[in-house]
């Protein structure tokens, strides 16, 4: 039997959450994309309803001037990247951090990862570098859309 491997079919996913212009008034003032990979570590802490609250939380974000600061939203500086935190409410105890970046270029959030925080230490290295490494592939095309 032969095997035939291509990189494309070995990309992992990236997935359009909302397009600019989008949405009920206000409408979205940039385009949110999210890595699949997010969503299924995301998915692995929260049931549906709460995962719908974080999304509802992100497209709250694409409707902001400026998605690295809010007045309503909780937002934190991590490096080069962004940290969405929220706990209570629909997420009961959950402590969530999602995190993202905004390209300007292509005026565009893009969700690179989510945890539950556990501890009320700075966020861990390894999530860090985990954030970093996704930035990183994202910026360099290693992602399929669609």
């Amino acid at each position: 039997m032969k095997y035939e491997w291509s990189l494309a079919s070995m990309k992992r996913k990236v997935k359009v959450g909302v397009n600019v212009g989008g949405g009920p008034p206000p409408k979205y003032k940039w385009n949110v994309e999210y890595l699949k990979d997010a969503r299924k570590e995301t998915m692995g802490f929260l049931d549906e309803s709460q995962y719908h609250h974080v999304v509802d939380q992100i497209k709250e974000l694409a409707r902001h001037t400026d998605p690295t600061h809010s007045s309503v939203l909780d937002i934190d500086a991590i490096e080069d990247f962004f940290e969405l935190r929220d706990k209570g409410g629909r997420l009961g105890k959950i402590n969530v951090r999602i995190y993202y970046f905004v390209n300007k270029d292509t005026n565009t959030i893009v969700v690179l990862g989510g945890m539950k925080k556990e501890t009320e230490n700075q966020t861990r290295e390894f999530d860090k570098i985990r954030i970093r490494r996704r930035k990183r592939q994202y910026l360099n095309n290693e992602f399929n859309t669609g």
